[in-house]
């Protein structure tokens, strides 16, 4: 690995860890089922989402309220069963704030994406590195327990907000961060 993708290992490192302990004092005792970190197309924003079941019960009694579902979608929503926004980070109730470190990290990111000049095949080297170096900063993480002392039971995953590969990079990821039940409790997801 090259020597800005291992310092930005580090970095994506530290960066969550401050993070994770402001997300931590809004959290409250609301228990984590989801922490995903999130980039764009061009892996140049990075941004840390986290969900909770309680937040996630609260968004989707309020979705089901103001979309025109059937009977029984809402009775499913309202059920718990099914639901409108489990995994969609954007949706998601805690992230970093606009004057985190991982907002630093996506004005790095953006600078050495222009300081590049990428032909088709070094693009696609550098979006691979970017994904080694964001997946080997979440497996640290997930080992330290950062995302707290129940962290076996959270889903975790690596996301793509705008993007036709986001539902394969998110699989590809969930297997590689997560025990196998959970993977396939990810992989066979319902979504709505």
């Amino acid at each position: 690995m090259n020597t800005f993708y291992k310092e930005l290992d580090n970095k994506i490192q530290q960066a969550v860890k401050v993070e994770m302990q402001n997300i931590q004092r809004k959290i409250g005792k609301e228990r984590i089922y989801a922490v995903a970190l999130v980039t764009d197309s061009d892996c140049v924003t990075l941004f840390l989402a986290v969900n909770t079941y309680e937040y996630l019960q609260r968004r989707d009694k309020k979705y089901a309220k103001e979309l025109d579902l059937s009977e029984e979608d809402l009775k499913n929503v309202k059920e718990g069963s099914v639901s409108l926004t489990q995994w969609i980070p954007d949706e998601w109730g805690y992230s970093d704030g606009k004057n985190s470190q991982l907002n630093m990290i996506s004005e790095l990111l953006f600078e050495h994406d222009e300081s590049e000049e990428y032909d088709e095949e070094s693009y696609e080297e550098n979006q691979r590195l970017f994904f080694e170096t964001v997946t080997s900063a979440m497996e640290h993480l997930i080992a330290e327990k950062v995302f707290g002392e129940y962290s076996e039971e959270i889903t975790f995953f690596i996301s793509m907000s705008d993007d036709e590969r986001a539902e394969e990079i998110e699989n590809y990821s969930a297997k590689l961060l997560n025990s196998a039940d959970i993977y396939e409790n990810f992989y066979h997801r319902n979504i709505f």
